[in-house]
């Protein structure tokens, strides 16, 4: 017997159900751990566009080991989050282990110098990024994510090489 609106022979075919995205990531960049280094953040969806995150580092830059601790705010878009095109804003504070220095401003006529001894500061950081994630496989639980921004430490004149730092992103996680 055949159905209406099927010939005789052609089969039906059942729509597949579209796999709902995840609502959870957590994500580590493998390569920081060639340099001694950590990056991870672990992200939780909150709206079709926004999702709240939480992001750990350890790094040098400049000579100074720094660890970081962020919270996280992206914005996706496109309502699909956490897939796709994201705008994060963060707040966060840093440990900024600082090696000595002398930092000397040569004017015409007597240089003038300044001393840095060794020590650690604690200070707030905000900071931008814009990233894109993909979430790969057919139940989307692989996320991998690409991204670049800035940080910006809160600190007085000269207590850190560069108060504004680059920030990147190449993590690798679970989806669920």
């Amino acid at each position: 017997m055949a159905l209406p609106g099927v010939a005789a022979g052609q089969e039906t075919k059942a729509s597949v159900p579209a796999v709902p995205l995840p609502g959870r990531i957590v994500s580590v960049n493998p390569f920081t751990p060639l340099w001694g280094w950590f990056q991870g953040e672990y992200e939780s969806r909150i709206s079709k566009s926004l999702t709240f995150a939480v992001a750990g580092s350890y790094v040098e830059w400049g000579g100074d080991p720094t660890l970081n601790l962020d919270a996280k705010v992206r914005w996706y878009g496109q309502e699909r989050a956490p897939q796709g095109l994201g705008m994060a804003a963060s707040l966060g504070v840093g440990r900024i282990d600082r090696d000595p220095s002398i930092n000397c401003d040569y004017a015409p006529v007597v240089p003038n110098c300044t001393t840095r001894e060794r020590g650690t500061l604690t200070a707030p950081a905000f900071a931008v990024e814009g990233q894109y994630q993909w979430l790969l496989g057919s139940k989307r639980n692989t996320a991998v994510a690409v991204g670049f921004g800035a940080k910006r430490y809160l600190v007085g004149d000269g207590e850190i090489d560069s108060p504004v730092r680059p920030t990147g992103r190449i993590t690798i996680g679970y989806a669920f």
